[in-house]
């Protein structure tokens, strides 16, 4: 577990100890995700301050398999209480679409609770390869078509569908090359073993000088990369897209509590400890009613059943 991890566990730990005095019901916030990941950092984070704006316990628990599906079904299944609560990614509205088992609509099966952050996706390539902005990778992608590889954390993943979305937008044609996680597609990139990937934590290899970040998703750059540039600033229109944290409850949870949880989570992503601790991670804090997290997910399933559609890509 690197510091940061282990930071970020300690203080989720540390705010059920000390809520815990108190003797209220225990608040626990089900990651689809194993520990150590970025979601589960970020949702360790939040979870401190969760539980001070709430005035009791908030755990974090981690339910990983299904690519999201078992943390995310725990949730569906449980009282509608406000005491069991998702914190999960973009990964939520990606997965009806390209996982046929999966029978939920993203927009209606749980209830929003609010948004906590947005992070931009760095665009990462070896080092060695010839290019320097992003701008120049396009250009070489259109005359080596076919000759260069994209990874990600294999098909259906945010990876998968942000390349595909990339080649329509620019006419390129790379291959894809799935891996079990974004961590193996990025430590293959640095290898060089694969040209391209799409990651958000690329930046001790950045600063290594293993890969080079040529530009950011999303609308704002990414604080720890100030002189890299979005998509938009490097001249590539249409993909402005970035993941983002977010928590759901089960359906059917009452209006005042949802109220109250998204108060709290409002005061949560205030907190300057918080701020200063998203910088690290390269996330960008939100706040707002619960119908901005909805209308994140519409915005994602829009966007990626079009990148869906017309790169015909089949899931089994």
């Amino acid at each position: 577990m690197t510091h940061l991890a282990r930071r970020a566990f300690l203080g989720g730990v540390g705010c059920f100890l000390l809520s815990s005095a108190g003797g209220a019901e225990v608040v626990r916030v089900i990651v689809p995700y194993g520990a150590g990941g970025i979601t589960d950092i970020g949702a360790r984070v939040i979870c401190e301050q969760l539980g001070q704006a709430l005035g009791q316990p908030v755990i974090v628990e981690n339910r990983p398999g299904g690519g999201t599906r078992i943390g995310t079904s725990a949730v569906f299944a449980a009282k509608p209480d406000g005491n069991t609560l998702l914190l999960t990614n973009i990964a939520y509205g990606i997965l009806p679409l390209v996982d046929p088992s999966v029978k939920y609509d993203a927009a209606t099966a749980a209830a929003p609770v609010g948004i906590a952050s947005v992070y931009p996706i760095a665009m990462v390539v070896n080092a060695a390869l010839p290019v320097k902005t992003l701008q120049e990778f396009i250009d070489y992608a259109r005359k080596n078509p076919g000759k260069l590889t994209y990874g990600s954390a294999g098909p259906g993943s945010g990876a998968h569908l942000g390349g595909e979305l990339f080649k329509a937008l620019t006419g390129t044609y790379l291959v894809h090359i799935p891996y079990r996680s974004t961590s193996s597609a990025l430590t293959e990139v640095a290898a060089g073993r694969i040209d391209l990937t799409f990651d958000a934590t690329a930046i001790e290899l950045a600063r290594t000088g293993r890969v080079r970040v040529l530009a950011v998703s999303g609308t704002e750059r990414d604080p720890r990369m100030p002189d890299v540039p979005t998509v938009a600033e490097a001249g590539l229109k249409g993909m402005e897209t970035a993941s983002w944290l977010g928590i759901f409850a089960p359906l059917g949870t009452p209006a005042p509590v949802i109220e109250r949880l998204n108060q709290a989570l409002n005061v949560a992503v205030q907190n300057e400890g918080l701020k200063a601790r998203f910088r690290e991670l390269g996330m960008l804090p939100r706040s707002g009613p619960p119908s901005l997290l909805i209308d994140q997910v519409r915005h994602d399933t829009r966007l990626y059943r079009r990148v869906i559609y017309e790169a015909n890509l089949k899931f089994e």
